[in-house]
C-alpha cells in the first residue's frame, strides 16, 4: 500500500530504506549539529595584573561570530580612569559566518529535498532533470563542506591564538599594554573552553564524508549511470526482434 500511495503522488515514506533517504536524514541531522555547536559557544579568558601590592583580574569574554577586533580591554589597567583600550589583534569572523551559513543552507536544502522524495517521488523517478538538478547541487554543498570545514579549523586556531594573553599581543615586553610587558607582571589564569568548537570541526569533516558517499547513490540515479550500466546491445538483437 505504502508503494501504490507513492506511484498516486501520496506520501512515500518508503523513500526512507534506500540510501539516498535515510542518508539525507543524517545529513539534516548532523547540519543542525555543526552550525549550533559554532553558534552557542561563549567563553572567557582571564589574567592577573599585579599593581603595586594590589592584584586585578582582568577578563574578557567572546562568542559568535567571533569578531575578536572587537573585543577590547580598557587601559591603563591599574588606573580607575581608563583612556584607551587594547582590542585583539584579530578574530575569524569570516570563517564563522561562512561555516554557519553553510550549515544553515544544507539544513534548508535537506529539509526540502526531503519533502521532494516523501511527496514527489514519482515525479523525482520520471523526471531526469530532477534527479540531475539534485545530483549537481550535492555536489556543489559537498564542495562547500570541505571549504568552510577547513576554513573555520584555521579560524578557531586564530581564535585559540588571539584569545590567549601571551600569544595574542597581551602579554610580553613588546605589548601595548604599558603594565604587562614586565616580565611576569601579568599572570595568565585561565583560557577558553574550545570543546565545542572542536566538535563543530568534527561535526564539519564529518558532513563532507557523509555527503561524499551520498554522491555515489545520487549518481546511480542518474541518466549517466544508467547509461553506463545498461548491457550492450548484441548485434544479433535487432534482426531477432
Amino acid at each position: 500500500k505504502m508503494e501504490s500511495a507513492g506511484q498516486s503522488g501520496s506520501l512515500n515514506f518508503g523513500v526512507f530504506k534506500e540510501p539516498r533517504g535515510f542518508i539525507k536524514i543524517l545529513e539534516f541531522v548532523l547540519s543542525i549539529f555543526a552550525f549550533a555547536t559554532t553558534t552557542s559557544h561563549e567563553s572567557t579568558t582571564t589574567f592577573t595584573v599585579h599593581c603595586g601590592n594590589i592584584s586585578k583580574p582582568i577578563k574578557f569574554s567572546y562568542s559568535y561570530p567571533y569578531d575578536l577586533e572587537e573585543v577590547c580591554i580598557p587601559t591603563p589597567l591599574c588606573n580607575d580612569t581608563k583612556t584607551s583600550s587594547f582590542c585583539l589583534l584579530e578574530g575569524a569572523k569570516s570563517s564563522a559566518e561562512f561555516y554557519v551559513f553553510v550549515g544553515v543552507i544544507v539544513f534548508l536544502y535537506c529539509l526540502g529535498a526531503l519533502v521532494l522524495y516523501i511527496v514527489f517521488d514519482d515525479a523525482y523517478r520520471r523526471n531526469t532533470r530532477i534527479v540531475v538538478i539534485d545530483f549537481v547541487i550535492s555536489v556543489v554543498l559537498t564542495l562547500l563542506w570541505i571549504i568552510s570545514s577547513s576554513a573555520w579549523a584555521a579560524g578557531v586556531s586564530n581564535v585559540k591564538m588571539y584569545t590567549d594573553p601571551e600569544d595574542g599581543g597581551i602579554i610580553g615586553h613588546d605589548s601595548k599594554v604599558s603594565e604587562c610587558q614586565a616580565k611576569d607582571n601579568c599572570i595568565t589564569n585561565s583560557l577558553g573552553n574550545f570543546a565545542s568548537l572542536n566538535v563543530s570541526i568534527i561535526f564539519g569533516f564529518l558532513n563532507f564524508l557523509v555527503w561524499v558517499g551520498n554522491l555515489w547513490f545520487l549518481y546511480k540515479e542518474t541518466p549517466w549511470f544508467k547509461v553506463q550500466a545498461k548491457p550492450p546491445t548484441q548485434p544479433g538483437d535487432t534482426n531477432n526482434q
